[in-house]
C-alpha cells in the first residue's frame, strides 16, 4: 500500500461498511461443482469464443463429459494460486462508438474476449458475490445491482430542473467523465477495498489469482499485436468487472458523503451524489464547493487510478445562471446523460429527446419499406428501430403517443389499410396475433412500475422530491 492508498483509507476505515459473517461465509466457502452445474445453464450461447475457439456451446454439448476434468483444473489453480496459461489469455476486439470517427483510438471502446472455462470460473464467483453486495452498495449506486433502475438516476436529475423552486441555493449538477474508467483503475485498490469491505482471505487470493500476470492481444484486421502484459484496469468481458467496480465505486461516494461538501439540501434531505456504475452525478449546493470536489477527485485519483478526464465534464446550474465556465469546467445549457437531453427549456428537451428520434426511426423505418419483410420482421423492427429510442424519455404527451403509435401501425402494414384490428395484432401468437404491445400501453407499464417502486419506498433519495409535491397537493385538496 502506498502512502497515498493509506491515507485514503485511514481517512475513510470507520465509514466502510462490513460484509455480514452469513455473506462472507458463503464468499470463502470453497467451489463447488454443483455451482459450475448451474452456471454452465446460464452463460449465453452462440457468442464470440475466447483465443481458444472453445465456445460455450462446444461446453454445453460436452458438459458431462468434461466438467469433471474443469472442475478439478479449477480447483488446482485455486490451490496454487495461479491460473492456467489459456485462462491467463485475453483478445480484445476495438468497437466503434456510435456516430464517432474510428480512426481516433478514443473512439473504439475495448471489449476483451475470453476463454469460456475462464467466463465460468468467474461467473460462479460473480453469482457468489452478487447475493450480499446490496448490503454494502448505497442506494445511490444504480449500476449492475438487481432492482436499481437506471430511470432512477434521470428521474433525479430531471426533478431537480422541474422542480428547482425547492432549491434556495445557487446549486449545480456536476457531470463526472472518467477516463477509460474500466482500464485504469490499479489492481492494488481493488484488493484494499475487498479487505476493507471485510472479504476474507480465500476470496481475496482468487480475486488476485484472476489479475496477476494475466495477458492480452489486439484483434487487428490481419492477425493480432504481440501479446502485452495487464498490469491494471479489469476487463470488460469478465462477469466479475462491473461487481469489482462498483466496490470501488462505493469508496468513492463514501469519500465524498464524509467530506466538508454539502451537496443540495431539499427539506432537510442532503443529495451529493448518484451513480450509475462509473458515471457518476455530483448535486453541489454553489460553485464554490467546485474546487473542494476537485482536489477530493485528485486524491482519489492518485489512490485509485480513475482519472477525470476535465474535458468532458460538464455543470448545470439548478436555478438561470451567467457563467459560462467554472474552472475549467464549462457550464452548459443542455446536457446529454445517461442517453437523455436535460435542459430547462422543455422545447429543447421534447425536440431531441423525443422529436429527433421519432425522425430518425422514421427514415429508417421508411428504407426498410423497401424490402419484402414478412409481418413479423416489421414487428421486430418497430422495436427495435423505434421503440428502443423511445424508452428513457420521461414525458410523453397524448399527441407523442398517438404519433409514434401511428408511425408503428403504418410501417407494420406498408403504409395501406390496416387489415387486422390493433387488438388482434397486440394478442399472443397462440391467439392469432403478433405478441405485440402498442407503445401507449408500454409507456403506461413504465409509469406503473415507477409508482409501485414509488410507494414501496416514498422517500429515498429517488422518490422524495416528487412525495414532497404529493404530499402539498394532498394538503391543497384537503384545504
Amino acid at each position: 500500500m502506498n502512502r497515498i492508498q493509506f491515507f485514503f483509507f485511514l481517512t475513510i476505515e470507520d465509514k466502510i461498511p462490513k460484509i455480514d459473517d452469513h455473506f462472507k461465509k458463503l464468499c470463502e466457502e470453497g467451489l463447488k461443482l454443483g455451482e459450475l452445474d448451474e452456471v454452465i445453464k446460464k452463460i449465453a450461447s452462440d457468442r464470440s469464443p475466447g483465443p481458444d475457439g472453445l465456445t460455450a456451446n462446444f461446453y454445453k454439448h460436452f458438459w458431462e463429459e468434461i466438467k469433471g476434468l474443469l472442475f478439478d483444473a479449477i480447483i488446482e489453480s485455486i490451490d496454487k494460486k495461479e491460473l492456467m496459461t489459456t485462462m491467463k489469455q485475453g483478445l480484445i476486439k476495438l468497437i466503434p462508438k456510435p456516430e464517432k470517427d474510428k480512426r481516433i483510438l478514443n473512439n473504439l471502446r475495448p471489449i476483451t474476449l475470453l476463454n469460456t472455462d475462464y467466463k465460468l470460473l468467474t461467473m460462479e464467483l460473480a453469482f457468489r458475490l452478487k447475493v450480499g453486495l446490496s448490503k454494502i452498495i448505497s442506494n445511490s449506486q444504480s449500476g449492475f445491482m438487481k432492482g436499481r433502475l437506471i430511470h432512477n438516476n434521470i428521474r433525479l436529475v430531471l426533478d431537480l430542473i422541474d422542480y428547482n423552486d425547492l432549491v434556495e441555493d445557487d446549486a449545480y449538477i456536476l457531470f463526472l467523465d472518467f477516463q477509460k474508467a474500466f482500464y485504469s483503475i490499479e489492481h492494488s485498490f481493488i484488493y484494499y477495498a475487498l479487505e476493507y469491505f471485510g472479504f476474507g482471505e480465500y476470496f481475496l487470493d482468487i480475486i488476485k489469482m484472476l489479475h496477476t500476470d494475466i495477458s492480452s492481444c489486439v484483434s487487428l484486421p490481419e492477425g493480432t499485436t504481440p501479446r502485452f502484459n495487464i498490469c491494471r484496469g479489469i476487463r470488460q468481458g469478465c462477469s466479475l468487472s462491473p461487481l469489482l467496480f462498483i466496490i470501488v465505486a462505493e469508496l468513492l461516494s463514501i469519500w465524498l458523503k464524509n467530506s466538508e461538501i454539502e451537496g443540495i439540501n431539499i427539506d432537510g434531505k442532503q443529495i451529493l451524489i448518484s451513480q450509475l456504475a462509473d458515471d457518476t452525478t455530483l448535486f453541489l449546493k454553489n460553485k464554490d464547493e467546485i474546487p473542494v470536489i476537485l482536489q477530493r477527485m485528485r486524491l482519489f485519483s492518485q489512490a485509485s487510478g480513475l482519472t477525470l478526464n476535465l474535458n468532458k465534464c460538464e455543470l448545470l446550474s439548478i436555478h438561470d445562471s451567467s457563467e459560462t465556465m467554472l474552472y475549467n469546467i464549462p457550464v452548459k445549457k443542455e446536457v446529454r446523460y445517461l442517453g437523455i437531453w436535460v435542459s430547462k427549456d422543455s422545447r429543447t428537451s421534447n425536440n431531441k429527446n423525443i422529436q429527433k428520434p421519432i425522425e430518425k426511426s422514421r427514415k429508417i423505418l421508411n428504407n426498410w419499406l423497401q424490402r419484402d419483410l414478412t409481418l413479423f420482421g416489421r414487428s421486430l423492427l418497430t422495436k427495435t428501430e423505434l421503440i428502443s429510442r423511445l424508452i428513457y424519455p420521461a414525458y410523453l404527451s397524448i399527441k407523442n403517443l398517438k404519433e409514434i403509435n401511428t408511425l408503428i401501425f403504418n410501417f407494420i402494414w406498408k403504409n395501406k389499410h390496416h387489415y387486422i384490428k390493433k387488438s388482434v395484432v397486440m394478442n399472443n401468437y397462440e391467439s392469432g396475433g403478433l405478441n405485440f404491445l402498442d407503445f401507449n400501453t408500454l409507456n403506461n407499464t413504465f409509469k406503473m412500475n415507477w409508482a409501485k417502486h414509488f410507494l414501496k419506498n416514498p422517500v429515498s433519495i429517488w422518490n422524495f422530491i416528487p412525495h414532497i409535491y404529493s404530499l402539498a397537493l394532498l394538503v391543497w385538496a384537503l384545504f
